[in-house]
């Protein structure tokens, strides 16, 4: 195979887009991260750290034909890559299609750090668990579907604990309907959690730090909530600072790409961005990424057999509140159109809660069915 394909992100784009097609050319897969994560599994994992060994998967366990590159993405031209690796080389890359999947940054490292190793990240679970464990006093920070479901795991998990949930605008779940959210609260109230919806947190700042350190919020009312352990479970911002010094205009002021319904960058036929980065009118939810890569796959591969092919388009999924919010291992909610809720916990434990998905995506990766 003489064409090449270079892929930054290794996240559920990235990684399986690389499984996908490394069939079709010579696949390059850059990460600061040295394994894939499922994401939706992060919340079970805070809480049963020893489900990180099925959660966390190693490069080098699946990777087969693919070159992984160790490192980040500092600058893109739009024509190279200029790439540091985590041993402090540099290197530039170039391929016949470069691909961006490089996905959101958020300002706690327990939902996505930026970098490190597998390692890493299971020391890492595993602290969060300790902190969780030794902490009476638990804060929240975010109401979006990570801070549901870890506020769901904790309360299942640890039912003695007093788990408060701050969240800035005056509803939770925002991407989903009323009823949904609703429903998710009230099982979580039942469970003893307290919520205080249209609060913003003051003080402390955002912090990756995960340990179990007393302090108090101050909250925009003027309120004060004292904690044991403060998690930020607040939304992410596109990773796209390699962009500013060669191709900032085609960022939108939240730092999204602009791409066409092909997902190829603006101007760019050999460029693709997918994914959280995608300057496209949906809500950022992991179950439309598997949308993005189908697309991106067969728009790739009709691209490596012929310049001039026809593209697929992408139909982004503007104002559809399909949902499934987990509230523990046992069940959880889900809004599924045109249906609507359906509270049944056998239901969401089948659909999500039982294995968070963990399965689905090792399956898919290629990766053994057991760590």
């Amino acid at each position: 195979m003489s064409k090449s394909v270079v892929i930054y992100g290794g996240g559920v784009a990235g990684a399986v887009l690389a499984t996908q097609l490394a069939k079709h050319a010579n696949v390059q897969l850059v990460s600061p991260l040295d394994y894939f994560e499922v994401p939706m599994a992060m919340p079970r994992v805070a809480v049963q750290s020893d489900y990180a060994h099925q959660a966390v998967i190693p490069f080098h366990s699946f990777l087969t034909g693919v070159d992984f590159i160790h490192g980040k993405l500092e600058r893109f031209t739009g024509e190279t890559g200029h790439v540091v690796a985590t041993d402090g080389t540099e290197r530039t890359i170039e391929a016949d299609i470069s691909i961006l999947a490089t996905g959101s940054r958020y300002p706690s490292d327990l939902i996505r750090p930026i970098e490190g190793s597998t390692k890493d990240r299971h020391a890492a679970f595993k602290s969060t668990h300790g902190a969780i464990e030794v902490a009476q006093k638990i804060l929240l920070v975010g109401g979006g579907p990570v801070g549901i479901e870890l506020a769901g795991e904790i309360s299942e998990s640890f039912p003695g604990k007093s788990v408060t949930l701050v969240e800035s605008s005056s509803e939770v779940l925002k991407g989903t309907s009323r009823k949904t959210a609703n429903h998710a609260m009230k099982v979580l109230q039942q469970r003893g959690v307290n919520f205080m919806l249209g609060e913003r947190v003051l003080s402390p700042e955002p912090s990756s730090s995960q340990k179990a350190e007393a302090g108090q919020a101050k909250l925009s009312s003027g309120a004060v909530v004292e904690y044991d352990l403060i998690i930020w479970c607040i939304g992410g911002k596109p990773n796209t600072d390699y962009m500013q010094q060669d191709l900032a205009y085609l960022l939108d002021a939240r730092g999204y790409i602009a791409v066409e319904e092909t997902f190829q960058m603006k101007g760019k036929n050999n460029v693709f961005a997918l994914g959280d980065i995608a300057g496209i009118d949906e809500v950022k939810k992991a179950l439309y990424v598997r949308g993005h890569v189908k697309t991106v796959a067969h728009n790739v591969q009709q691209l490596l057999k012929n310049p001039q092919a026809r593209l697929k388009s992408y139909k982004p999924k503007t104002n559809d509140t399909m949902m499934l919010v987990t509230l523990g291992s046992e069940g959880g909610v889900a809004d599924i159109p045109p249906v609507g809720t359906v509270k049944a916990n056998w239901f969401a434990r089948m659909a999500k809660a039982k294995t968070m998905l963990v399965p689905m995506y090792r399956k898919a990766l290629g990766a053994s069915a057991k760590a």
